[in-house]
């Protein structure tokens, strides 16, 4: 039987594709019916990937074979051919033949995807033996390939990083051996974010998002002090203090933010971006495969939906400002401080794209809920968003909603628990702009709050953000006749979120905004009159054909007041357009339908 597997892998190997071809099914055949041979198989095929005079055909041959779901099913069983696998194919770069690479690359994809997890014998033996390698040793192997220290090809840095990954996350399940490796991987993929290479950025960033967890950061000071007793705390704080070495190296932070930037691709011709994610276009299918695999996984954001087409098409990736709370609440506020100094550059820029990475790093600050010092940074994080409300660029006005709306996202798996400065985003916002501003600035403050409102949950409101609502609602009443459609345009849609959330908190506690509001004031100025507004609209639009001599000052004020009529109707408008779009037009049916007339009288 072993002379019979032997020719046959051999024949696997011939020069011939179709000899190769045949030989190859009836091999892995017998290697399914055999288990105890693969392992050898194993080991003659990854030497012939490191070896560098093997033939092409030789390649195609092995790496055809290596494939099979025979051969990966058993390297979830055994530690020698899984440590020869992996390194055999992080060892043969040096092969020039395209379709050598294209097999190799091909199979370290298929591998990837098929990935389902190392044995436990192999974490039973951490150090290598005689005759086995230890899961340790063959972590040591990975980091001695030097990355991007000598001339590693950059794709098998990708791959190389990628195992890295793959490793420690299979040993999530050994505590000693996790906590042994953790502070050094995060660290190494940390370092990875202001990489030349675009590919390894993005990596790094499925990585941290995947590596960094809660953290006493986020806790008391004396559940700090608690946690010290528990060892996964105690690793947790280890990580932390070695990312806080990297992260105080001169420069890191700014070089840090200046790469991200670069993975915004941003289109001239309509200031949105034209890659699906960052660097992706200029990826090949096999490198999105390796790059990308987590971020298909992960929970998507934002979870409510996104229908607010005012402040539509931006870059915004929440997945780097998860990066930059998670750095923040597994380092405390070091990394807070590092941000701030880093930030003053970008918040400053007038380029889109740091722009894009300045809004994330402030999401991520915003949404941390770090202990220490949190009045000092507040201040300054709220001075920061006041400047970027009042900025006359409208450009980047996407990815700041998209900030806001991230910073104000509820946390836990409901969305219940607000964040810890919600009630200051929300005071910022609600605080007037001045009346000198140019009308675009309001319309985007008025956006910002749209999207603030959207992200409170209407069942779980406190008693400060029912206020925010009436005092937000009285506001956008009051200057519904705008001399800007750009602003009234605005104001019908935040109208539309802030009225929905009324409605809905009504609906869980009926009467909780009764002492404070009336019953439903909003809903009698907003329909109260509104078909004798349209009825007066079209006289006086038909009384303009028949003009009669009368006082200028007279007719003036009557000009402007059916202005004002008009303008409000249109405000109206834009109200119900919203309701429509927002899938709340339940809530609001009977206000839809007590305006749907006036509206449409006016044609």
């Amino acid at each position: 039987m072993v002379n019979l597997v032997k020719d046959l892998l051999d024949l696997s190997l011939h020069n011939y594709e179709t000899v190769r071809s045949y030989a190859g099914r009836s091999l892995t055949k017998m290697l399914k019916r055999w288990p105890s041979l693969i392992s050898d198989c194993v080991l003659t095929l990854t030497e012939n990937l490191r070896d560098s005079k093997a033939l092409e055909h030789v390649v195609l041959g092995s790496c055809s074979i290596l494939a099979s779901q025979t051969v990966l099913r058993h390297l979830t069983t055994d530690s020698a051919s899984l440590s020869s696998f992996i390194m055999g194919i992080l060892g043969s770069s040096h092969h020039e033949s395209i379709k050598c690479q294209k097999a190799i690359t091909e199979l370290f994809v298929k591998y990837n995807i098929r990935f389902s997890g190392i044995s436990r014998s192999f974490f039973k033996n951490s150090q290598s033996l005689a005759d086995r390698p230890g899961f340790l040793g063959l972590f040591s192997q990975i980091n001695a390939l030097g990355f991007e220290t000598n001339s590693l090809h950059w794709r098998y840095n990708l791959m190389a990083n990628r195992v890295l990954l793959l490793l420690i996350l299979a040993s999530r399940s050994e505590p000693d051996i996790y906590s042994q490796i953790l502070a050094e991987t995060a660290g190494h993929f940390l370092r990875n974010l202001k990489s030349q290479l675009p590919h390894s950025r993005m990596l790094a960033i499925s990585a941290l998002n995947t590596l960094l967890e809660g953290s006493p950061h986020k806790a008391s000071v004396e559940d700090s002090q608690q946690s010290l007793d528990h060892p996964e705390e105690c690793n947790i704080l280890s990580t932390g203090t070695l990312l806080n070495d990297i992260i105080q190296e001169e420069g890191f932070m700014n070089d840090t933010l200046n790469s991200l930037s670069h993975v915004h691709i941003i289109s001239d011709s309509d200031g949105s971006s034209k890659a699906s994610y960052g660097a992706s276009s200029f990826q090949s299918g096999s490198d999105k495969a390796i790059t990308y695999f987590y971020f298909d996984f992960s929970a998507s954001w934002p979870c409510t939906p996104s229908w607010i087409s005012l402040v539509g098409g931006g870059t915004f990736y929440s997945s780097f400002a998860k990066i930059f709370k998670r750095l923040i609440q597994q380092c405390g506020m070091p990394v807070m401080s590092s941000l701030q100094t880093a930030l003053e550059e970008f918040l400053s820029s007038k380029e889109r794209s740091r722009q894009c990475v300045a809004a994330e790093a402030m999401a991520g600050m915003l949404h941390s809920d770090v202990s220490g010092d949190l009045e000092s940074g507040s201040d300054w994080l709220m001075l920061q968003l006041q400047k970027v409300v009042l900025a006359p660029s409208v450009e980047s006005v996407p990815e700041w909603a998209s900030c806001i709306r991230y910073a104000v996202t509820g946390k836990e798996r409901s969305g219940t628990r607000a964040p810890v400065l919600r009630q200051k985003v929300l005071d910022c916002l609600c605080t007037a702009v001045p009346q000198s501003v140019a009308t675009s600035v309001l319309a985007k403050r008025y956006s910002f709050l749209s999207v603030a409102l959207i992200e409170i949950s209407p069942h779980k409101m406190s008693p400060a953000e029912e206020q925010y609502h009436v005092t937000i609602l009285n506001e956008l009443l009051d200057n519904m006749s705008h001399s800007s459609a750009q602003v009234r345009e605005a104001i019908g849609v935040a109208m539309c979120v802030a009225c929905s959330n009324v409605r809905l908190a009504g609906a869980r506690s009926p009467g909780v905004l009764t002492e404070q509001t009336g019953n439903e004031y909003w809903y009698k100025r907003l329909t109260d009159g509104a078909t004798e507004l349209s009825v007066s609209i079209q006289n006086n639009s038909q009384s303009k054909q028949l003009e009669l001599a009368s006082d200028s000052s007279t007719a003036n004020g009557l000009d402007n007041k059916e202005e004002a009529d008009a303008k409000r109707m249109e405000t109206i408008f834009h109200f119900m357009i919203a309701s429509l779009k927002s899938g709340r037009s339940s809530v609001l049916l009977d206000v839809i339908i007590a305006l749907f007339y006036p509206v449409l009288s006016l044609q």
